[in-house]
Order: structure tokens, then C-alpha cells, then sequence
């Protein structure tokens, strides 16, 4: 295996700006050789800013010309399968934001692909990277707050700009200007739920290690919702809310995680985030930055082209959360509960 991996952006934009270029370009394993944007002025900016010396407005001539390792895809949601896909085909790693896909069928089928090729496919949750949850999870698992009985996930933002919704302020991050395709519900396959949602959901399973049974949702609007509230059944009679909330008003994210168990509860907070045990013995607060350190995406995803291990953020939680997310929308618009 080459000591350098040559990689690819397929989608060139803000986000992709803000979070994986700076953590790919201070790994000394990869060498980001092309980027892909249909506007060319956005990719002469995005291109220029990180020295990117392939430039391509065609994902498929990308592909078939660059000589590639890997592919980050961070792309409008409805192309995340079909590129993905296409670049699996092509013998080449595989980093995607997610969603996975739109569909549990679609996810399912990349997953399965990477499987038999033996390519490393790595979902970008937030979850599966955060240290606090890293904790949670340890500490659930090992008993701390007894057996699990209620979990409640909530999350309120003002993010109606990305979603065409209000004006767009001049001081978003990322060296490119965000562009407006979650106003397209075909483009981002749903509303705020299917952009944000999934890291809702990546939490409650990846934390709890609980496999999700049915599903039930209450929305705004669909398919363009900005407000949800959703009920999920996981193994062990365990039910669970994840409440997201895209058009508050109030301009600082309120993020709230409680899990109750019969000896206590763990309780996040953020942003910045922190974890507070309490029993009936006291209470314990750690700030993140307290917590040990874990691996990026980039980094976890980079250790699977040598070792072959899975990574965190695995295809095969991108396909449970890719369900639960069908399901929250068939039974938002249906009215009815929906097994996943």
C-alpha cells in the first residue's frame, strides 16, 4: 500500500471547506489531488484556497481521469447513492456525509458493495466522533446509570437560511458560500430531518447499542418539515424521543441529551458540550475537552485503506439510521407507526 493516498472532493463547498479539507490536508497519509463543482468560480475558490491542482465540473470524468485512492463525497443528499456507488465500482475508498442515501434498499446495497470489495466506506455521523458520546456510551454500557428506561434527544437551531427560509448571513463559515439545495426537498430528500435528523439518530444508537424496531413522527409540513418530534421503540422495550426544531428564533443551538436508567441519569449539554452522572449519590460534570480524545472521520476512515478494520461511523449504522429515517417520514405522512 502507498504511504500517500490521492484523494478526491466530490463537492467542493462550504461544509466540505469547514470540516474534512482541513483534517485531510494535516494527515500526512493524504494528498488531495482533485475537487469537483459545477460552478466554476466556486471551485476556482475552493481549488485555489487548498493548492488542488485537478479541477473537474463532472463527477463521472473525475472518477475515469484522476488517478484516485479515495473519494470524499459531500454532495446535495440525492447523489450521495449513485456516486458513492460509482466510485466503490471503481475500486476506490469511500468517505460520505450523510445521508448514506434515501433509501434503507439504497443504503444496504453500498454497504454491501464495500463489504465484498473490501473498501473502507465511512458515514460521517457526528456521534461516532464526539467525545462525549464516546463516554456516554462507555459509561451506559458498564452500568453506570443502571438499565436504560427513557432516552430524549433534542435540538433547536436557527438554520432557516440554509433552508431558503431567511436571508443567508454573510458571516457563514467555509471558504465558498453555502448553497440552497435543502430548500429542494427532492435535492435533500426531505426537510431538517433528513439533514440534521441522522446524527439525532446516529446518537440514540450508537450510544444505547439498541437496534430500532418501529417508529413514529409528527411533523410541521412534509416533505420540507423544520419541526419534528419523533417516537422510536428499540430492543428491550426501550422507547426513546428525538425532538429538531430548524427555525427557532433564538440564534445559540440548545442540544440536550438525557438518558434515565434505574440508577441514574446521564445528561448532555451543548454547545460547547458536557456530560453530568447523576445518581443518588451525587453528580459528576466533564466538559468535553476533559474527555480523551477520539478519532476524526478523515483519520478513521484514512486507517481502514491499511487495516481493513471498520470504522466508527460504519456502513452498517448508515443503513439503521438510513431506515429510521424513511420510517420517520412513511409515518409522518401516513399517521401511523412504521417498523424499521
Amino acid at each position: 500500500m502507498p504511504e500517500t493516498y490521492n484523494i478526491a472532493i466530490l463537492g467542493a463547498g462550504a461544509f466540505a471547506s469547514r470540516r474534512h479539507l482541513p483534517a485531510l490536508q494535516s494527515d500526512p497519509r493524504a494528498k488531495v489531488v482533485a475537487a469537483c463543482r459545477r460552478d466554476p468560480d466556486a471551485l476556482a475558490t475552493f481549488a485555489d484556497h487548498f493548492q488542488i491542482p485537478g479541477r473537474y465540473a463532472d463527477w463521472e470524468e473525475m472518477l475515469e481521469d484522476a488517478n484516485l485512492d479515495g473519494v470524499l463525497i459531500a454532495t446535495p443528499h440525492d447523489q450521495h447513492y449513485a456516486q458513492a456507488k460509482a466510485a466503490l465500482e471503481k475500486g476506490l475508498h469511500v468517505l460520505m456525509e450523510k445521508p448514506m442515501a434515501l433509501s434503507g434498499d439504497e443504503a444496504q446495497e453500498l454497504a454491501d458493495l464495500a463489504r465484498v470489495l473490501g473498501r473502507s466506506l465511512t458515514v460521517a455521523f457526528n456521534p461516532p466522533y464526539w467525545r462525549h458520546t464516546h463516554a456516554l456510551r462507555a459509561g451506559i454500557a458498564a452500568g453506570r446509570v443502571g438499565d436504560l428506561e427513557t432516552v430524549d434527544i433534542r435540538i433547536s437551531v436557527s438554520a432557516a437560511a440554509v433552508f431558503g427560509k431567511a436571508p443567508m448571513p454573510e458571516t457563514m463559515p467555509g471558504v465558498v458560500r453555502p448553497t440552497l439545495f435543502r430548500a429542494d426537498p427532492a435535492a435533500n430528500g426531505g426537510g431538517n430531518l433528513m439533514d440534521g435528523g441522522g446524527h439525532l439518530f446516529s446518537e440514540l444508537l450508537w450510544v444505547t447499542g439498541r437496534a430500532p424496531l418501529s417508529v413514529s413522527a409528527l411533523m410541521d409540513t412534509t416533505p420540507d418539515d423544520m419541526r419534528s418530534v419523533i417516537c422510536v421503540r428499540l430492543e428491550g422495550n426501550l422507547l426513546a424521543t428525538i425532538t429538531a426544531v430548524a427555525d427557532s428564533v433564538y440564534q445559540t443551538r440548545r442540544i440536550r441529551s438525557t438518558y434515565d436508567g434505574s440508577l441514574g441519569s446521564a445528561i448532555a449539554t451543548g454547545l460547547p458540550y458536557q456530560i453530568t452522572w447523576r445518581t443518588e449519590q451525587g453528580e459528576e460534570t466533564l466538559a468535553e475537552a476533559d474527555l480523551p480524545d477520539v478519532p476524526t472521520p478523515v483519520s478513521d476512515w484514512l486507517d481502514g485503506f491499511e487495516t481493513g478494520h471498520g470504522p466508527l461511523g460504519s456502513p452498517e449504522h448508515g443503513v439503521q439510521v438510513t431506515k429510521l429515517l424513511a420510517a420517520a417520514y412513511e409515518s409522518a405522512q401516513t399517521g401511523r407507526m412504521v417498523e424499521v
